[in-house]
């Protein structure tokens, strides 16, 4: 049995993440690094209340979390070990019991995906849960013709107001949770399932930020939070962005956050994973519009 997994139930048994996992499982991640977005401590743990996301077990010496896509349903994150290939396949045959309550394994990428297909299972790409990855420097810097519309929208918000920015500290945190409802408020997030489950996590994110092992950013108006981000440690070279809410009614104030963000939090990774566009055709053009160095092409291999 793989050390870490001491105390995770063996399959079929399973349980929720709790913040005790987070030494064993950021161990676990640590020994086999992912580019995934959803593959942090800090993102299975602040959505483990939304359906039957971030139950954990093992098998044959592997980590495997449970996860949930509406358009897939119930679903296995890519199992963590050392041959994740053979658990893979085991585990699509059919009759296997993670098929009795699964609908596929989600979060491949190359060159595991190739070495499935070599085995001949099918993992199908999946251009919507692709996750956009910038360099960092370029967030930074925001230099050259192709970033012009993003300077204007910056301009336009810092000529008009007196914007500051700062680490999001405990200090901040009811500032935060208030800008989080009237957000919330504007897009009526209650009234969907998945939105007010994403409400409950950046909640949780805010008031657990050191515990978790997040870190975050606030941009200040009048010494009131305007804007704020989340990110966390993805792997050696890369952050993950998990949430960025802005002042709608503040031109420019999403362009502000991720610049200061990126420039005050995030200078020592090479790399920022911004996450996926879910398909959303407003924010591929604003993610494709930030010029993205590549792709975590993300595959998934249907059990039906």
């Amino acid at each position: 049995m793989e050390m870490f997994l001491v105390g995770i139930p063996q399959f079929p048994e399973s349980r929720k993440i709790t913040l005790a996992d987070r030494p064993v499982i950021e161990k676990l991640f640590a020994k086999y690094p992912s580019d995934i977005s959803e593959r942090t401590f800090g993102s299975v743990y602040v959505w483990r209340n939304y359906e039957d996301r971030s139950r954990i077990l093992q098998l044959d010496g592997h980590l495997i979390i449970s996860w949930r896509r509406e358009k897939f349903g119930s679903i296995l994150l890519t199992p963590v070990g050392g041959e994740p290939a053979k658990l893979i396949g085991a585990l699509s045959e059919p009759g296997s019991g993670a098929q009795l309550t699964f609908n596929g394994i989600f979060g491949i990428v190359d060159p595991l995906a190739s070495q499935l297909k070599e085995a001949g299972l099918s993992p199908i790409p999946l251009r919507d849960e692709w996750d956009y990855v910038y360099r960092t420097n370029d967030l930074i810097a925001l230099e050259g013709p192709k970033y012009h519309t993003q300077r204007k929208e910056m301009k336009k918000a810092t000529s008009e107001f007196e914007l500051v920015y700062e680490s999001m500290t405990t200090a901040r945190q009811k500032d935060c949770l208030e800008l989080e409802e009237t957000w919330c408020d504007l897009k009526h997030c209650t009234l969907e399932k998945l939105s007010a489950a994403e409400d409950g996590a950046l909640r949780e994110a805010v008031a657990n930020l050191d515990e978790i092992g997040f870190f975050g950013g606030v941009i200040l108006l009048r010494d009131k939070v305007q804007a704020l981000t989340i990110g966390e440690r993805l792997n050696s070279n890369t952050a993950v962005v998990h949430f960025e809410k802005a002042n709608p009614a503040i031109r420019g104030l999403y362009q502000v956050i991720n610049q200061q963000f990126c420039e005050h939090a995030l200078k020592d990774f090479e790399f920022v994973n911004r996450e996926q566009d879910v398909g959303e055709p407003g924010l591929r053009r604003a993610k494709e519009g930030y010029h993205p160095h590549h792709f975590v092409e993300k595959h998934m291999l249907p059990f039906r």
